[in-house]
């Protein structure tokens, strides 16, 4: 059994300079070393990529990271890939659309602290995705770290990290977890959706699609030339400022510049007044999907109504 792991950047691979954290640390005999404790029967080759932090990436540098991944699957029984965490969700995403559900194992992994400092996520997380990536499962997933365990995620479902936290999330919680040496799989609610891998070539170019986050305090930002999709974050109570005047103004100038508004899904537990004006201002509120799924989906061109990559969520209120 071979597994390719795939270094990229982020904190993973960061070494302290006068104070300042940079992705340059040689990470490979640290990497074989917990590949071998977590999968003792796989052969690991490393194969350097790049070298940046996370939130430096732009729609180019995904698109690479999915032609390393998709070669690398050529000739390995699974694939690991280290990673920033600022925007892991949405190379995860990608990943999970160009792959599908039905892929060898592709696992992402990432740490909270650098490798070389005392107490670093690093190596049990680098085990855990080497368990994963020699289990057989199918698909694409992330790895997060915390104290004696490693909780496994559906790559299609990650949602941001939070400020202060040091725990990756995802719609539907954790389908797997590692501890002591062992991966334990749980029941998840993901069945093969069979969807045809998606090409991900737009992310060469200028983005089409905008993020818009429609709080009280804050101007709504103009679109600029060439965007056809905005794309709402919903408040946690499934629900957007429809009666506000200027949002209402906004939504009917994007429908006059031929805008398409979407917003990411969610199952409310109350359906609120301000979620029925949602179809007079033309907004499609998506399935539950994580919003860098959501987003993933637009810039695509993917279907907003198909599950693709396990990313449809039951229960978005099991996050984890």
């Amino acid at each position: 059994m071979k597994i390719t792991v795939i270094t990229t950047g982020g904190t993973i691979e960061c070494v302290g300079e006068n104070g300042v954290l940079r992705p340059a640390a040689d990470i490979g005999p640290l990497v074989c070393r917990a590949v071998k404790a977590g999968a003792p029967q796989a052969d690991c080759e490393v194969s350097p990529f790049m070298k940046t932090l996370s939130e430096n990436a732009d729609g180019r540098g995904v698109a690479k990271i999915v032609g390393a991944v998709k070669r690398a699957l050529e000739s390995s029984d699974g694939v690991i890939v280290t990673h920033g965490t600022d925007t892991l969700d949405v190379t995860a995403a990608a990943l999970s659309y160009a792959l599908g559900s039905l892929s060898a194992p592709v696992v992402m992994a990432s740490a909270m602290r650098p490798p070389f400092t005392e107490g670093s996520d690093a190596p049990l997380c680098l085990a855990a995705c080497a368990a994963v990536a020699s289990s057989g499962m199918r698909g694409v997933y992330a790895v997060s770290a915390s104290g004696d365990s490693a909780s496994v995620f559906r790559g299609s479902r990650l949602m941001p990290f939070a400020p202060y936290s040091d725990k990756m999330t995802a719609l539907g919680g954790r389908i797997a977890e590692y501890d002591g040496g062992k991966l334990s799989v749980y029941p998840s609610d993901c069945e093969p959706d069979g969807m045809p891998p998606a090409d991900v070539g737009a992310l060469l170019s200028p983005s089409d699609v905008m993020l818009v986050m429609p709080q009280s305090v804050f101007a709504l930002p103009e679109p600029p030339e060439g965007v056809r999709k905005v794309l709402f974050p919903l408040f946690h109570s499934a629900t957007l400022p429809t009666a506000r005047e200027d949002f209402v103004r906004y939504c009917r100038k994007c429908a006059e510049r031929g805008i398409s508004l979407y917003a990411t899904g969610a199952l409310p537990r109350s359906r609120y007044e301000s979620a029925e004006l949602f179809g007079a201002l033309g907004i499609t509120v998506m399935p539950p999907i994580a919003p860098a799924s959501a987003a993933m989906k637009l810039r695509l061109g993917l279907k907003t109504d198909v599950s693709l990559g396990g990313d449809i969520c039951r229960d978005p209120s099991s996050a984890l």
